[in-house]
């Protein structure tokens, strides 16, 4: 009996086991049946969703594209309403100017030989393309728009504005027409000297030459800020012209703080820190007296001196003063009076053009052929 017991417990143990390994695999074929169903069903909603944002988008990439597209066409319209803009306020330049052979390249761009039909005259002719260089002159051509027409003040013929074209695509952008000339910088003028220094008459001439530009300046409200050599030109027949308005401001006072630190009156230089202190066009007749330092000794004050020690002597140190001794007495007064660190003791444009050092310039027209002389020579060479 015990053994027929065994066996039988042994039998149903094995039906047992059978039936389980049935059922679990079994069960494992349904989950895996429902699991790829699933699965496909899964891919078949996301396809749907997809589908659904592709048509809503127009993109095959969704919602990202969208922004990247809105910020496109915002740029495009901002650009369309700026050259509108350009083209309402610069008339074309077909009428005006025409343009020759390119003759130079800057920052700004290509730079042409032109023609102006109605001065009748040659100039130069810049088209600029570049959207923020465009934006940069603006007010460059404001300035120039109301000072121009004084021989003392480098020439400005007009602005235009080409729109875009398919036919002759170098020619788009802001046109600005000015004087041509031939000619040099105060600047290169006085380097080309072996001793680096420019006769006494050249200096008195030139800067008589200068205050009357910036005579002209203080009549229509308009401070320059960045007199220097560098900006002073003359030309081969040894007219002098001031040139480069880039940071002038329109108006009796101002507060900037542009231009280069060496030619800055102490006025201009307390703003560094406080931008409060409004200052008149008194502060070009600083830069000018710098200038004529320059010209007479080859440097300006304080150049061995970094930056911050340059200002703290401008501000706080005795005004400068010529070194050499064989500078005539009228010179060196025309300097102290171009450099009285208190502006309201400083004299006017209109009143240093009074002074005996620009006032009685012995053999003034000799000063001048000799001045041109010299230019002519240089440019054959």
């Amino acid at each position: 009996n015990q053994q027929e017991s065994a066996e039988e417990n042994q039998e149903n143990q094995q039906e047992s086991a059978e039936t389980n390994e049935e059922n679990q695999q079994e069960s494992a074929e349904i989950n895996e049946e429902n699991q790829q169903e699933s699965a496909e069903t899964n891919e078949e909603n996301l396809k749907v969703i997809d589908e659904e944002i592709a048509e809503e988008s127009g993109t095959n990439t969704c919602q990202p594209e969208i922004s990247k597209i809105s910020e496109e066409q915002v740029g495009d319209n901002n650009n369309q309403a700026y050259q509108h803009l350009l083209a309402t306020k610069y008339p074309k330049p077909r009428s005006y100017v025409q343009v020759l052979e390119p003759i130079g390249e800057d920052s700004y761009g290509v730079i042409y030989n032109g023609w102006h039909r109605k001065e009748q005259k040659e100039v130069a002719v810049t088209i600029m393309k570049d959207e923020e260089k465009q934006k940069e002159v603006l007010n460059e051509l404001q300035v120039l728009e109301t000072i121009s027409g004084h021989g003392n003040i480098i020439g400005y013929y007009g602005a235009y504005f080409q729109p875009a074209s398919v036919k002759m695509p170098e020619y788009e952008g802001l046109w600005i027409s000015m004087e041509r000339y031939s000619g040099t910088s105060i600047k290169q003028l006085f380097n080309s000297n072996i001793s680096h220094s420019l006769k006494e008459g050249w200096i008195a001439y030139t800067c008589k030459e200068v205050l009357k530009g910036l005579c002209h300046l203080d009549k229509h409200k308009v401070i320059h800020h960045d007199l220097r050599p560098n900006n002073i030109m003359i030309t081969s027949d040894a007219e002098v012209k001031i040139s480069d308005v880039s940071y002038a401001t329109i108006g009796e006072n101002s507060h900037s703080t542009a231009g280069a630190l060496p030619y800055m009156a102490p006025e201009v230089l307390a703003n560094t820190d406080y931008k409060v202190i409004e200052y008149t066009s008194k502060a070009d007749v600083w830069s000018l007296g710098i200038s004529a330092l320059e010209m007479a000794e080859g440097y300006y004050p304080f150049s061995r001196f970094p930056s911050h020690a340059r200002i703290k002597r401008i501000m706080h140190g005795p005004a400068p003063v010529l070194l050499w001794d064989s500078w005539s007495d009228n010179f060196h007064d025309f300097i102290k009076k171009c450099l009285q660190k208190n502006p309201d003791w400083r004299p006017s444009a209109e009143q240093l053009l009074s002074h005996p050092f620009v006032h009685n310039i012995w053999n003034e027209r000799g000063v001048k052929s000799n001045i041109k002389w010299h230019l002519q020579r240089e440019m054959k060479h």
